[in-house]
């Protein structure tokens, strides 16, 4: 677990990140690259999968990225994330989490079901284009906010479709 001085450094950076979020204009090109978070590993073929099938995307467009609790016993590897990832301050420390937040995706998908400091942080910190959540998440971080009890998937990547079609971004 994140050790509460760490989490609290982390809690206030966000704090302060979230309130100075700056709502900057969209592009109007086509979404073409995918980021996804989730805080489940099996569900990620499962979400592969309704993406390729939903939306005009290949597999290879679709970058996944999974928190998860830390293990000593697991090796490191580029689809995970852990709280051992960030630093003091929201400081990244892998070189792996780095290269997600700075990419600029078209698209970020954040599909974690609870409200997690970690998933929310690197969302906050991400140079994608759009970005989709739940709305009981934090609303702040996400031009496309889907509300749904039950988090399912399914219907978040449905309305997603119907937005960026409305959109002209797919």
């Amino acid at each position: 677990m994140i050790s509460t001085l760490k989490k609290k450094s982390i809690q206030k950076v966000y704090d302060k990140l979230v309130v100075k979020k700056e709502n900057i204009p969209h592009k109007e090109t086509k979404v073409k690259s995918v980021a996804i978070l989730l805080d489940n590993e099996a569900l990620v073929n499962v979400v592969i999968a309704n993406l390729t099938n939903i939306f005009p995307f290949q597999k290879t467009d679709i970058r996944v990225l999974v928190c998860k609790e830390y293990s000593k016993k697991e090796e490191p590897s580029p689809e995970f994330f852990t709280e051992k990832d960030f630093g003091f301050k929201a400081s990244l420390k892998s070189d792996n989490l780095k290269d997600f937040v700075k990419n600029k995706y078209d698209l970020l998908i954040n599909y974690t079901k609870t409200s997690n400091l970690l998933t929310n942080m690197v969302t906050l910190l991400s140079q994608a284009d759009f970005k989709a959540g739940f709305a009981e998440i934090d609303d702040r971080l996400y031009d496309i906010v889907v509300s749904d009890a039950s988090f399912n998937e399914a219907v978040l990547n449905q309305e997603l479709k119907k937005y960026l079609t409305i959109l002209n971004k797919i």
